[in-house]
């Protein structure tokens, strides 16, 4: 595994902004990482992500070498724009215009945390969609919320069908899984213990529900919403 040059991590950690320089010295390293995730031995490693599977400076985020598969979670753009406004404390409106755009997820040097490359949510979906060298399944937010019991019975088919890994108990387990992820238990665990995902301006598991958008976007931010997501938002039935 390759280690990190001391010229590469000062560009990185030296400064209070991520530039451009410190974003290719990131990007370099995106594969090794997640090389020595897997290093220790050869168990499944779960790793949750907000970045888009793009490809930087040459440098791509991940491949067939490090992640045998993965599973996309999508969320309707509109209510997107909603719990992104309230994590980051914007207005709708900046917030609007930040997700229509090409960005990283803030440049600001923040302890424990690295850029992460989100860019625009079409985009984020299509990086994901064109990466068919491994299994991979998509799952809408959405059908988590209207039907949880059918949403997890696809994933553990994904697991066995190709992995080969069966679950025992499926049934009792699957009935563990809805009631310790059910959103007033989140919140709870959130309230006493925390959780690092929370931003200094909201707790993280704040609402959960859908359709937040409607009544709260305007209709010109509607509008301009469908127009750059047509044709995705068609595709996954938000429109």
């Amino acid at each position: 595994i390759k280690k990190i040059s001391l010229n590469d991590y000062n560009k990185i950690f030296d400064h209070n902004i991520y530039n451009e320089e410190a974003q290719i010295a990131l990007a370099k390293y995106w594969i090794e990482a997640q090389k020595k995730i897997n290093y220790h031995n050869n168990n499944f490693k779960f790793f949750k992500t907000h970045n888009a599977r793009l490809r930087f400076k040459n440098y791509y985020y991940t491949n067939q070498i490090t992640s045998l598969g993965f599973i996309y979670i999508i969320r309707d753009p509109r209510d997107v724009i909603m719990s992104y406004s309230k994590w980051k404390n914007s207005s709708i409106e900046y917030t609007v215009n930040f997700l229509l755009n090409n960005n990283i997820m803030g440049t600001q040097n923040t302890k424990n945390r690295m850029p992460e490359f989100i860019y625009n949510w079409k985009d984020h979906y299509k990086s994901w969609k064109s990466y068919i060298e491994v299994p991979r399944l998509f799952i809408r937010y959405e059908d988590l919320l209207n039907d949880i019991d059918f949403e997890i019975n696809r994933m553990i088919e994904f697991f066995y069908k190709n992995y080969n890994i069966e679950i025992e108990n499926k049934n009792i387990k699957i009935k563990n899984i809805i009631k310790c992820t059910e959103f007033e238990n989140l919140q709870k665990l959130e309230n006493d213990k925390g959780f690092n995902e929370q931003s200094e301006h909201t707790i993280f598991f704040r609402s959960g529900k859908k359709n937040q958008w409607k009544n709260k976007l305007t209709k010109n931010q509607e509008v301009l919403i469908k127009k750059y997501f047509e044709k995705e938002m068609i595709q996954l039935k938000y429109i």
